[in-house]
C-alpha cells in the first residue's frame, strides 16, 4: 500500500449546522413583470427558481389561464441550452397556479449592450440567439415577441437565454390565436393582423442584429426586415449562413489590407529615409522636393483610404518630381528606370495563369476566383518589395509609386462584382446545397480552397518578412 505523505489539503467536511432545505418554496421575492403575468424568485431544495403565474386581476379568466397553460405546453417540449428551462406546472401557496422555471443570473440584451461588449461577444450572442430561434422553429413554434428584454445574457459566460413565450404560438393550437407582438419589433404582417410564421421572428432578429452590429451585416439586416415576408430569409439557418458568408468575405478582404498597409508603411519609411539622406546635401531643390514628399506622406498616412487612393492613382506618376526624373523621358537612366520598364511584363508573368483562367471561363466559383486573385496580388507585392530592396534609397520612392499604380490596374482589372454590385461567380456551397454539384466535386473544392488559404498565409508571411527588411 502506498501512503500519501503530502497531506497538505485543507479539504474537509462543511459544518452542517446551518444546512436546511425544504420541499416547499420559500424566500419569495417578486420580480418586475409587465403584461398579465407576475414573477417570483423562490428557493426550494437549496436552489433558486422562477415562478410565473397570473396577476390577481387575471387569475380567474379562462383566456389568461389558457395562455399560461399554453406557454407551459410549448416550453416543456423544448430542451435547448439557449432557451429557458421549465421544470413543471404547480399550485403554490404564494404564487398560485404557476410555471416553475430555472432562475437565470444575468441581464437583458439592452443592458448587455450598454456595457459596450467586444465584437466576439456580440457575435457569440447573435449565433446563440439564432440557435434558439432555429430550434423553436424546428418545433413549429413561433416566439412572436422577440425583443432585447426577452433575451437574457448570463453573468457567467455571456450565454443567451431566450425567455417569455407567453405570446408564442404553434401550428397545433386551434385556439388562443390572437394577434400578439411588441410594436417596435413586430413584422408588418403582425401589425396588419395577418397570418404569422417563422419569418416574423426573423424580422425581429434583423432589428436586433442591427443593434448588435450597427455597422455590419447591413445586407443581412435588409433581407431580414423586408416588408414582404416572401422576400425574407426562409429560416434561421439561412440567416446564419448569410452572416457566415459575410464574415468570410470580410476575413478574406484582410489579405488585401496586408498588402496595402505594407506598401503604405514602406512608402512613408522610404520617403523619410530619403529625406534624411538629402538633408546631408546642400542642394536646395532636392531638399525642397523631399520635404514635400515627407509632407505628402504624412498627410496620406494619416488617412489609410486617402493614402491608398493617392498612391494607386494615375496622378502619382505626373505629380512626383522624382518620378518625372527617373521614369518620364530622363536622359539619365537609373536602375529604377530599368525596373519600372520591366515591371509590367513581370506582373503579366505572375498573373498569367489566373488571367487565362478568367478569359477561358474555367473559374466557376467565387471562392476560387477570390483566392487566386489574392495569391497573384500578394506575389506582386512580394516582387515589389524584393525589387525595391535592390535599389538605392533615393530611387525607391519612384519605384514604389510606379509599382503602386500598376498594382491598382491589375486589381481593378478583375472585379468581384458586376455593375449592379452582384457577385460574378456563385459560391460552391450554395450550389452544393441546391444539388447542382456532386458531393465528390464539393469535397474536391473544399480541399482546393484549403490549399489556397494555406498559400495565402504563406505569401502573407513572406510579404511581412520582406517589408521588415531594411
Amino acid at each position: 500500500m502506498i501512503e500519501n505523505r503530502d497531506d497538505t489539503s485543507t479539504s474537509g467536511f462543511i459544518n452542517d449546522s446551518g444546512y436546511k432545505i425544504s420541499e416547499k418554496f420559500s424566500c419569495y421575492t417578486e420580480l418586475p413583470a409587465k403584461g398579465y403575468c407576475r414573477l417570483f424568485k423562490a428557493q426550494r431544495f437549496g436552489q433558486w427558481f422562477v415562478l410565473k403565474s397570473l396577476k390577481l386581476e387575471y387569475a380567474n379568466s379562462l383566456v389568461y389561464k389558457g395562455l399560461l397553460d399554453k406557454e407551459y405546453q410549448l416550453l416543456v417540449q423544448m430542451h435547448n441550452d439557449n432557451i429557458v428551462r421549465v421544470y413543471g406546472m404547480e399550485d403554490d401557496d404564494e404564487a398560485g397556479r404557476c410555471i416553475v422555471m430555472e432562475y437565470i443570473d444575468g441581464r437583458t440584451l439592452d443592458k448587455f449592450l450598454e456595457e459596450n461588449p467586444p465584437q466576439n461577444a456580440r457575435q457569440s450572442v447573435a449565433r446563440q440567439l439564432l440557435n434558439a430561434i432555429g430550434y423553436c422553429h424546428g418545433k413549429q413554434i413561433v416566439h412572436r415577441d422577440l425583443k432585447p428584454s426577452n433575451i437574457l445574457i448570463t453573468s457567467n459566460g455571456n450565454n443567451v437565454k431566450l425567455i417569455d413565450f407567453g405570446l408564442s404560438d404553434s401550428d397545433d393550437y386551434a385556439v388562443l390565436k390572437g394577434a400578439a407582438y411588441t410594436m417596435a419589433y413586430a413584422a408588418p404582417e403582425q401589425l396588419a393582423g395577418a397570418a404569422v410564421d417563422c419569418r416574423a421572428d426573423l424580422y425581429a432578429f434583423g432589428l436586433i442584429l442591427r443593434q448588435l452590429f450597427p455597422k455590419r451585416y447591413a445586407r443581412v439586416v435588409r433581407k431580414c426586415t423586408q416588408p414582404q415576408k416572401e422576400k425574407r430569409y426562409a429560416s434561421a439557418a439561412e440567416v446564419a449562413k448569410a452572416m457566415k458568408k459575410y464574415d468570410l468575405k470580410r476575413k478574406r478582404a484582410l489579405w488585401f489590407s496586408i498588402s496595402i498597409i505594407s506598401l503604405l508603411l514602406l512608402y512613408g519609411l522610404v520617403t523619410f529615409l530619403i529625406h534624411l539622406s538629402y538633408q546631408k546635401n546642400n542642394t536646395t531643390e532636392k531638399k525642397r522636393v523631399c520635404e514635400q514628399c515627407v509632407a505628402d506622406s504624412l498627410r496620406l498616412l494619416s488617412t489609410p483610404k486617402n493614402a491608398y487612393n493617392q498612391i494607386q492613382s494615375e496622378s502619382a506618376i505626373n505629380e512626383s518630381p522624382i518620378l518625372q526624373d527617373t521614369v518620364i523621358g530622363s536622359k539619365t537612366q537609373t536602375k529604377s528606370d530599368y525596373y519600372c520598364n520591366n515591371l509590367t511584363s513581370e506582373f503579366d508573368s505572375i498573373i498569367r495563369a489566373f488571367d487565362e483562367e478568367v478569359k477561358e471561363g474555367t473559374i466557376l466559383y467565387w471562392e476560387r476566383f477570390h483566392d487566386l486573385k489574392i495569391i497573384a496580388l500578394l506575389k506582386m507585392s512580394v516582387h515589389i518589395q524584393q525589387r525595391r530592396q535592390q535599389l538605392p534609397k533615393n530611387e525607391q520612392i519612384a519605384f514604389i509609386n510606379y509599382a503602386g499604380v500598376l498594382w491598382n490596374r491589375y486589381n481593378a482589372r478583375y472585379p468581384f462584382t458586376d455593375a449592379e454590385g452582384k457577385d460574378i461567380y456563385p459560391y460552391y456551397e450554395d450550389l452544393h446545397e441546391k444539388g447542382k454539384i456532386s458531393n465528390e466535386e464539393f469535397a474536391r473544392l473544399r480541399e482546393e480552397d484549403k490549399r489556397n488559404v494555406e498559400e495565402i498565409n504563406r505569401l502573407s508571411d513572406q510579404l511581412r518578412k520582406e517589408t521588415a527588411k531594411e
